[in-house]
């Protein structure tokens, strides 16, 4: 499963919303999800997904941007391992 429909059904299930408004170039302000929503989002994400995502914040405004520091934190966690 990709890392962008794993958030979207993160998003959907957390937020009681639907796939077509998760869309990658969804703003999560739109969709109602304020900053400590988004936050507290992130952390259910660093516990799926394994990940510290707090140690280098990178701001996210859609829910591509999501995925994509999910997927760049995932690639860095492979770089250290290897």
């Amino acid at each position: 499963m990709s890392t962008l429909l794993t958030v979207q059904e993160m998003l959907m299930a957390e937020f009681d919303l639907k796939i077509d408004q998760v869309a990658p170039g969804s703003k999560l302000a739109e969709l109602g999800i304020d900053s400590l929503a988004t936050l507290e989002f992130l952390f259910k994400l660093e516990e799926k997904f394994a990940l510290d995502l707090n140690s280098d914040p990178t701001p996210v405004e859609t829910v591509g941007d999501i995925a994509a520091e999910v997927d760049r934190m995932l690639s860095l966690k492979v770089a250290e391992t290897s």
